[in-house]
């Protein structure tokens, strides 16, 4: 025999499976390769623990009883059938092998093991053409039913207690790809909560399922496990992070089941940030406007979501440690050898917020564990506001994307031009202003805070698909202006601050000064006086529109007068030291009005409030 021995020939030498001639041929060969003796030995080691098969262990006649009893049950047999009948038998006996070391207590009994160990030793030619594992099944269960019967309650049992940490990966269930996944960005907070399904392939039995999170900013002390089917054959024992391993934790599932099984990962991470911008489209008489927005997401998280369903929070979160920074600790607790205690940091970040609704904090918590999908798109939460971003988006790491957030038209605008010298210097400054209610076809949820451009027509007659960008007059398109905005609650009004106008200019002239009503003291000092002041405001508008102005004027003091002189202009105490006039001016027309301002100093106060 030149060739070596193969596993198959030693495992029918080492069993009593081949037959005599072709025994003495491989005891021959034995003799002289040391290879072969070598591999011999290493299936006697590997299957040493058969000699159980000769222990004599003492059952107790009643354990007997039941378990015949429970054997005799009619039941229907499972049935396998294999094509090569020399492999019959040493299958039969690893499967018999691994029933006694699971349940001994059931089925060491001494005459029947016996029994089942010569039926296993029958040479493969005992068996016919005809036989097969069929045939070798039915007699075992009519002629050895406490055997068949510890069989079947091995089945069902698994061991209670837990196995060590693996050693290798080749003990480990595999994470596959992400089914579905969502992700809620608290903006302000740089805090991401991540919801993940994913298909888990369990065996019956103590599973370890690994999770690496580097080169991310993922918080570990924050991950959690939870089986969306079979929960009652399914337990999550413990997350552990195995010494010398960093960034890599690891769950010990114990399952009852054997196959696959959708679980939900959460966890919170750092690097996804969203911001929003507006594009605004006036009329061409500025009586209306349409109006997009926008979200902006950026994601330096250091993972790519694939097909994620996405949802803003708008509103500010306070929390104690900041997620970033747990993400980059090269251990997921304090130090080696310390749990960091996410729940209990949890609760003394609850109590910073006492403040906050009951129902926000409610929700929050329940964002920790599970959150469930919504129905509706956009939902209040008092001082937050759920954005959930129709469909999903693929959001690369390293990468920013723009997602269409609403779109409105007609919204009744008012265009406003105001001037104050004290806020602005002498440019006069232009304002849009409408209201985020029904009224002006918007009001369904909050604005974020975000950035603001407006355009307009330079007529209506034309409008094309680029109309949220800048055009020249052959477009009929130009930029007014652009502003950083606030958060605007439903039903709040809101002016826009679009800069400097250029077609409209407001000139305050002094025409006159003097003073009078002087008054002295004892030592003949002034004591009090008045200042008359008349100016002459001129206001010019060179566009193609009417436009309404306000124009606002200070006097550094709480005591004064004023007499207006011009029609069709009104003014009002605008507060304690200023005076607010508001007046209408046709296209490309020039208006002038004058104003007599009387301020009262040092005891002539007192006059005033006489």
């Amino acid at each position: 025999m030149k060739n070596h021995l193969t596993e198959k020939e030693l495992i029918e030498y080492q069993f009593k499976l081949a037959s005599e001639a072709r025994a003495e041929e491989i005891a021959e060969h034995l003799k002289d390769c040391a290879r072969c003796r070598e591999g011999l030995e290493g299936l006697k080691r590997k299957f040493a623990a058969l000699d159980l098969l000769r222990d004599e262990t003492k059952v107790s006649e009643d354990l007997i009883s039941q378990v015949i009893a429970q054997a005799e049950k009619p039941t229907q047999a499972k049935i396998v059938s294999f094509r090569k009948p020399a492999w019959i038998t040493a299958v039969a006996a690893v499967l018999l092998l691994g029933l006694l070391l699971l349940v001994p207590h059931l089925t060491r009994q001494e005459v029947q093991t016996r029994e089942v160990a010569q039926d296993l030793a029958r040479p493969a030619e005992d068996f016919g053409k005809k036989d097969t594992m069929e045939k070798f099944a039915l007699d075992l269960a009519e002629e050895k039913p406490a055997v068949v019967a510890a069989a079947k309650v091995a089945e069902k049992l698994v061991p209670d207690k837990p196995p060590f940490a693996p050693a290798s990966a080749i003990e480990l269930v595999v994470l596959p790809r992400r089914e579905k996944v969502q992700i809620t960005i608290y903006n302000s907070a740089d805090l991401t909560l991540v919801r993940e399904r994913r298909n888990l392939t369990l065996k019956k039995g103590w599973n370890w399922l690994q999770f690496m999170w580097a080169n991310t900013l993922i918080d570990p002390t924050s991950l959690s496990l939870e089986p969306l089917a079979r929960t009652d054959k399914i337990d999550i024992q413990q997350l552990v992070f195995p010494a010398r391993l960093c960034e890599l934790g690891r769950w010990l599932i114990r399952s009852q089941i054997t196959g696959q099984v959708p679980f939900e990962i959460t966890y919170f991470t750092s690097g996804l940030s969203w911001r929003a911008f507006y594009m605004g489209t006036l009329s061409a008489d500025e009586r209306k406007m349409e109006l997009a927005g926008y979200v902006r997401l950026t994601n330096k998280s250091g993972e790519d979501y694939e097909k994620a369903q996405t949802r803003l929070i708008v509103g500010k979160v306070h929390i104690l440690d900041q997620i970033a920074q747990l993400a980059k600790r090269t251990y997921p607790y304090n130090r080696p050898g310390e749990m960091w205690d996410f729940a209990e940091k949890y609760a003394e970040f609850e109590e910073e917020w006492e403040y906050y609704a009951d129902e926000i904090r409610d929700r929050v918590t329940s964002d920790l564990k599970l959150l469930r999908p919504k129905e509706i798109r956009k939902e209040g939460l008092s001082e937050y506001f759920l954005y959930t971003i129709e469909g999903t988006e693929t959001i690369p790491d390293k990468w920013g994307k723009r997602l269409l957030s609403f779109e409105a038209e007609d919204i009744e605008v008012k265009s406003l031009y105001k001037y104050d010298e004290q806020r602005w210097g002498n440019q006069a400054i232009r304002f849009v202003a409408f209201a985020n209610d029904e009224e002006h076809n918007l009001g369904e949820t909050p604005i974020p805070n975000g950035t603001v451009k407006i355009y307009s027509y330079y007529s209506a007659k034309q409008r094309f698909a680029a109309k949220y960008e800048q055009a020249d007059e052959r477009g009929h398109l130009s930029y007014v202006g652009g502003t950083n905005i606030k958060y605007i609650p439903v039903d709040e009004e809101v002016e826009l601050n679009l800069g400097p106008a250029r077609l409209v200019s407001v000139e305050p002239i002094l025409m006159n000064f003097e003073t009078d009503n002087f008054l002295y003291d004892r030592n003949k000092d002034i004591a009090g006086w008045d200042e008359i002041r008349t100016w002459k405001i001129e206001v010019t508008n060179t566009r193609t529109l009417p436009v309404e102005i306000e124009i606002t004027r200070g006097f550094d003091t709480a005591y004064w007068t004023l007499q207006l002189d011009g029609r069709d202009v009104s003014y009002k105490k605008h507060d304690a030291t200023h005076a607010r006039f508001k007046l209408e001016i046709e296209p490309r027309t020039k208006r002038k009005f004058n104003y007599t301002v009387t301020t009262y100093h040092g005891l002539r106060q007192e006059a005033l409030t006489e």
